[in-house]
């Protein structure tokens, strides 16, 4: 179908994208520059990000963290996230970003005093959600800013694990057999936090939904695995 996004399915060019700071891709992709907060400060109504190009720039930044604000610690920062309503809208199915007053316009780049650049102040949404880390994935990919899938699996699953699909008994059996218990467990912490994030936002890209499901899936049966085998090999031990 002409205009359609292409399916998700995992690419063998997975390596290069591993060490790639979603957030800052994220950015990227609507044309501003990454910024944060100092640790322990409110968060903002508004804030001025940094323009990189004058096109297609965010309407709105999200303040995401996933613990109550009440139970911030002095260095805790929440994640500074941009996204366009028009893409939000198009994309997810919660309705997080309030409406705007009729004729309400896209934000204007505009210079600032003793400043070299543009920037462009863009009214702050806070987010709690179940799982900070994964919102940028989410969001790249939710918004239809990303369609590399590899970037997606290498991400969720370490790479001999995605040369198995679609095959979910051996990729979670490869998985239990290669990765340490703490890659499991870092494994299983962000693919459920992402999944639970889907649940809470709702995105519509069913290709997307389908292989975070089957990456949540693998790693819960890769956990289940490892916990057999290592109770099998306690049992088997001789006093």
């Amino acid at each position: 179908m002409s205009g359609s996004r292409p399916h998700l399915l995992p690419s063998k060019q997975y390596i290069f994208a591993e060490d790639c700071d979603l957030l800052d891709l994220l950015c990227s992709r609507l044309n501003v520059a990454k910024t944060t907060l100092e640790p322990a400060s409110e968060i903002p109504t508004t804030l001025d990000m940094r323009v990189k190009q004058d096109a297609h720039i965010p309407s709105h930044v999200l303040a995401v963290f996933d613990i109550p604000e009440s139970e911030w610690g002095s260095s805790y920062q929440p994640l500074l996230v941009p996204i366009r309503v028009d893409l939000f809208t198009r994309g997810f199915r919660s309705k997080i970003i309030p409406l705007s007053p009729p004729g309400s316009t896209f934000p204007v780049p505009h210079s600032a005093e003793n400043t070299e650049g543009q920037f462009v102040t863009l009214p702050v949404i806070p987010l709690l959600v179940p799982h900070a880390p994964s919102i940028p994935l989410l969001l790249l990919f939710g918004l239809g800013l990303e369609t590399r899938s590899h970037l997606l699996c290498c991400r969720l699953l370490p790479a001999e694990v995605i040369g198995e699909f679609p095959a979910p008994p051996t990729m979670a059996n490869i998985m239990a057999t290669l990765c340490s218990d703490e890659q499991l467990r870092e494994h299983g912490k962000f693919n459920h936090g992402l999944w639970k994030n889907i649940l809470s936002l709702g995105p519509r890209d069913s290709h997307f939904i389908e292989l975070a499901r089957t990456a949540w899936n693998v790693t819960v049966e890769a956990r289940r695995i490892r916990q057999r085998n290592t109770a099998s090999h306690i049992t088997s031990v001789p006093n």
